[in-house]
């Protein structure tokens, strides 16, 4: 379709037009087989359109169909698959922070032809190509679908958010703040708050059991988080769900403000998981319990209200065990999943952990000394071993490092003591690329009469090394393309540094320097002489294509199409009236004229 045609706008048609386009059906069908393609092909050029617009009127003026079959060859294209990669990722690499495409197939086309790369299909076609390989910006922009997650068993992966609460409390009553009070006073009215109430939400992956708590507080803070997880993780009487999970979710913002509970949580052996800015739906079940917690609870104090946090934390306690449970009156609560053969109770699921997966959580006490350590450094020794006094240890052990990649005679690492194991240590030991190795490493606790490690080698009888560390890269093809040799974060990085895509050696506009127009004939113009409100009304306009039928019927042969593309352009926005006549004598003129500059489209304006 070219650039100024309205697809699938009929109205563009005058009557004459559409009688054409119904003279021309009728033709089609009395032609012979293989000749409508060109009669077709003559009609998009007399009218000033494609041939896959001539089709489209074809059927919505004159409801013809060609009655075609699909091609043997339907889905198959010229176009070689690593030109196909490379205008998208050209395209790609365009699109602003924002989302919006600055590069679209017309220019991206001249820019990589320019640079050796042959398409030899219209731009339509590659649109349609790209669609269909799912390289348009509109696929990459849906790119990164949702992926689905899974804990094998409870306790295995626990998700934590924290929200700023529509209740608080003042001087022992309480007030829900209303929602044009929040949006449009939001600031104003809360900065007269000094303690607001927050709202912390632990949401088990497994069996989707949800735990709710509340504190008073100027704002987030980790000695709050670190209540709420001993709150969520220890036994509470009545409550059966608690333990430790080995893995948290969270959010950046709570990991960055809580080197304590990250101190803490390294010591209990939970690996803590942050999502990238944005993508939230990671931990989706908070943000899910949030909203549980907000509309079936939160719903009830307004005809019940509390008077405080505490009393706010009972209820909210009595609430939670009743939905988990499916023990509210009057309604259902039990969850729901496609790989579920009937709906179950949250709680029901949890009870199916195991004394393996059920790891309690150690007194407060601990917990506090835990939070309070900090790592230590310690330097590897030749026999790839350091020493470190574990807190529950009556003296300095030794610890093995023989085999963990990346640790050699020499490195520095850093050690802290974990909470469950026989005093055992977590040790950590920076990469060639800056991320960080950790290991779990057990003390050791074998030796031989003489005072020696068991596991020592012995002389003259066998050899051990320490392994060296590798490490694999990958990239995807555009990312490849527009970037070779560069792996995934090297990508990231050089988008960062707003390096230029393709190496730089893309010739993108300038070639456009080396065009060369053609020579165009001065036009003379006349002076206006009177003001333009005083100008008197121009003659009558009509369009183009019915001012062309008219003179088409008047000199008896259709226009070249040299003297049809010079008309379309020269009276794109309409024919005076006055001047049709005019037009019709120079034509009939240039018929008595040579054939050259009739093919040359010596048409003079008038």
């Amino acid at each position: 379709m070219q650039p100024h045609e309205v697809e699938g706008d009929m109205a563009a048609l005058s009557p004459e037009a559409c009688e054409y386009v119904r003279q021309l059906a009728r033709r089609l069908e009395g032609a012979e087989h293989g000749t409508g393609t060109q009669m077709v092909r003559e009609a998009g050029q007399f009218l000033g359109l494609s041939v896959q617009t001539v089709y489209r009127h074809l059927k919505g003026v004159a409801g013809w169909s060609s009655g075609r079959k699909a091609r043997s060859d339907k889905g198959t294209t010229s176009v070689s698959a690593q030109a196909l990669v490379t205008l998208g990722a050209a395209q790609r690499e365009a699109v602003r922070a924002n989302g919006k495409q600055t590069l679209f197939t017309t220019t991206a086309r001249g820019i990589l032809e320019q640079n050796g790369h042959g398409f030899g299909v219209s731009n339509g076609q590659l649109n349609r190509l790209l669609r269909d390989r799912k390289l348009n910006v509109a696929a990459q922009r849906v790119a990164d679908p949702v992926q689905a997650l899974r804990a094998p068993h409870p306790n295995h992966t626990h998700e934590v958010d924290p929200s700023l609460c529509l209740v608080y409390y003042l001087r022992g009553r309480q007030y829900i703040i209303r929602d044009d009070e929040f949006y449009k006073n939001k600031l104003d009215g809360l900065a007269k708050v000094k303690f607001k109430c927050y709202r912390y939400v632990a949401y088990d992956r497994a069996s989707a059991c949800v735990v709710p708590w509340y504190t008073e507080a100027a704002g987030e803070d980790q000695h709050n988080l670190f209540r709420f997880l001993m709150f969520a993780w220890g036994l509470q009487g009545g409550r059966p769900l608690h333990g430790v999970p080995r893995h948290l979710l969270w959010d950046k913002g709570s990991a960055n403000t809580s080197a304590a509970v990250r101190s803490l949580l390294d010591a209990l052996g939970v690996r803590h998981l942050t999502h990238e800015a944005g993508n939230a739906r990671v931990k989706g079940g908070a943000e899910n319990g949030n909203n549980l917690v907000e509309t079936q609870f939160e719903s009830r104090l307004r005809f019940e209200p509390v008077e405080d946090v505490g009393q706010l934390n009972a209820a909210a306690f009595a609430w939670a065990n009743a939905y988990n449970a499916n023990l509210i009156p009057g309604q259902d609560t039990r969850l729901r999943r496609p790989g579920l053969a009937a709906p179950v109770a949250r709680y029901d699921l949890w009870q199916r952990i195991t004394a393996e997966q059920l790891r309690v959580l150690p007194p407060l006490e601990v917990c506090q000394a835990f939070m309070r350590s900090k790592e230590e450094e310690r330097q590897v020794k030749p026999d790839l071993s350091i020493t470190f006094r574990h807190p529950a240890a009556q003296r300095t052990l030794a610890y093995s490092l023989r085999g963990f990649d990346g640790i050699n005679v020499g490195d520095t690492v850093l050690v802290r003591g974990l909470v469950y194991g026989e005093c055992a240590v977590q040790v950590q030991v920076a990469r060639y690329d800056g991320e960080a190795l950790v290991y779990r490493v057990e003390p050791n606790v074998e030796f031989d009469a003489f005072g020696q490690r068991a596991d020592a080698a012995e002389i003259g009888a066998e050899f051990k090394r320490a392994a060296k560390t590798q490490a694999e890269h990958a990239a995807s093809a555009m990312d490849e393309t527009a970037y070779p040799g560069l792996t995934q974060d090297e990508v990231k990085a050089a988008r960062a540094k707003r390096a230029a895509p393709f190496e730089g050696k893309l010739n993108a506009h300038g070639y456009l320097r080396d065009v060369e127009l053609p020579a165009y004939l001065p036009r003379q113009g006349t002076g206006i002489d009177t003001p333009a409100h005083a100008a008197p009304a121009g003659p009558e306009l009509i369009d183009a294509v019915t001012a062309m039928l008219r003179i088409v019927g008047a000199i008896g042969r259709h226009l070249s199409p040299q003297e049809n593309a010079f008309f379309m352009k020269r009276y794109q926005t309409g024919v005076p009236e006055d001047q049709v006549a005019a037009l019709v004598a120079q034509y009939q003129a240039l018929d008595m004229a040579d054939e050259p500059l009739r093919a040359a489209g010596g048409l003079r304006a008038v």
